[in-house]
């Protein structure tokens, strides 16, 4: 029987694994670097709530836009945004616990949800002076109303490139937190 060789030695193979290393090397941390973003992401601002709208039974955030941004920084960017709605528990007959988000283009999810907070996550557009898709979230499905400012708004995020930062949600009739409702329904 004879013997038949490959055309490929020990020593070709042997300094083909060499070279390739690096590459292997280089090719392994390429991805880390890819999904590594900002540490120290610029901020743009906090989002002004121009007309809070804190009710018995539905909280609305529709008109929050960045302002402090404009006119130096006329940007326009994909923000993973999270909003977050807060109860004091200083009557516990009412509950977020069952709270149900809508908005529109269903931009906005529940992400969790319990007696005493509701978060909302959306990945949107956030441009420089011009509102976010706002969402209205229904909570009193019982006869419970929340007490007088015992729920509290926030909305922040950072961009998807991890380049800006939103620093939070403040209202524009006082510069402090969104909180109501201010008065019960008639």
């Amino acid at each position: 029987m004879t013997d038949v060789k490959s055309g490929l030695s020990r020593r070709t193979v042997i300094k083909g694994a060499a070279w390739s290393m690096p590459v292997i090397a280089v090719a392994a941390a390429a991805p880390m670097a890819a999904a590594s973003t900002t540490t120290n992401p610029k901020s743009v601002g906090p989002l002004v709530e121009s007309s809070p709208n804190v009710k018995d039974s539905v909280l609305s955030a529709s008109s929050s836009r960045v302002e402090a941004c404009f006119p130096s920084d006329t940007f326009s960017t994909p923000f993973n945004l999270i909003a977050t709605v807060t109860f004091d528990n200083s009557d516990p007959a009412f509950s977020l616990a069952g709270a149900t988000v809508t908005s529109a283009g269903n931009v906005w999810t529940v992400a969790s949800r319990t007696a005493t907070s509701v978060t909302l996550t959306a990945t949107q557009t956030v441009a420089c002076y011009s509102g976010i898709t706002g969402f209205d979230l229904a909570y009193n499905a019982g006869s419970a109303v929340p007490p007088l400012n015992s729920l509290t708004l926030n909305i922040s995020g950072v961009s998807t490139d991890g380049t800006r930062k939103i620093d939070g949600l403040v209202s524009s009739l006082d510069n402090g937190p969104v909180v109501g409702p201010k008065v019960h329904d008639a």
